[in-house]
């Protein structure tokens, strides 16, 4: 059998996919192949776009390929309320990521490429046993992992919100092979990091500033490095 990794990275554009699967169950090397070869439409988007429709005939499964984008929702008042960041790999219009209405959609963070998979096609890759057992781990796990960013709302003062959120998404970025460590620098602004706690710019903007003295993270300006990931764990209140 081929290593997974050395497998994964001559499939191109959609290793992102396999590897995010991956961590799930095992991967034959007929899904691999199977993956790897998945005709698609790419399509580019641009920053600051919000998506309420993803239409492409005939139905399309979009996976992520390459940028930055999120699931939210806006209130009456033009609020946004991050609920789930998007990273390549990520489905997005399957399972519970699917816009349901003119409140729920997809903003765009970064320039981002989407690879639009015929949902007949994806439809025979999730008839094969590993993989759909994979898939229902997949499941399982954005329910659980919704849950407790609930829960880090709920019960989290503005540092502890925002300790959650960054060490959540770096360890996401570092498991998934998107950075090499989680001291690298993250793509993510601080008006992000606002709409995914709840906080205004200028809360966020004091509590990074308080956490950058107190050397949990690094970096200047709008460039976010994380310098202690336990610290950052312990302010989240994030339990082994």
């Amino acid at each position: 059998m081929i290593p997974f990794e050395a497998t994964v990275l001559k499939r191109g554009p959609l290793s992102p996919l396999i590897v995010k699967l991956g961590l799930y169950g095992q991967l034959s090397d007929h899904d691999v192949d199977t993956i790897g070869d998945l005709r698609y439409t790419a399509i580019d988007y641009r920053r600051n776009q919000r998506i309420t429709t993803l239409s492409v005939i005939p139905p399309c499964v979009y996976v992520m390929v390459s940028g930055l984008a999120c699931l939210s929702v806006l209130a009456s008042d033009g609020r946004r309320q991050i609920t789930r960041f998007l990273l390549p790999g990520d489905f997005c219009n399957v399972f519970d990521a699917e816009p349901i209405g003119s409140i729920e959609g997809i903003d765009i963070l970064a320039p981002t490429r989407m690879a639009a998979i015929p949902a007949g096609v994806f439809h025979q890759l999730g008839a094969s046993p590993t993989m759909h057992d994979v898939l229902m781990a997949l499941v399982t796990n954005a329910s659980a992992a919704a849950r407790k960013t609930i829960g880090s709302l709920g019960l989290g003062n503005a540092r502890g919100r925002i300790a959650f959120s960054l060490y959540e998404f770096a360890q996401t970025m570092v498991v998934r092979g998107l950075i090499g460590a989680p001291t690298d620098p993250l793509p993510l602004r601080q008006e992000h990091i606002a709409d995914a706690t709840g906080l205004t710019n200028v809360h966020v903007n004091r509590m990074i500033a308080q956490l950058r003295r107190d050397r949990i993270l690094s970096g200047s300006g709008k460039v976010l490095e994380i310098a202690d990931m336990t610290g950052l764990r312990s302010i989240a209140g994030i339990k082994c």
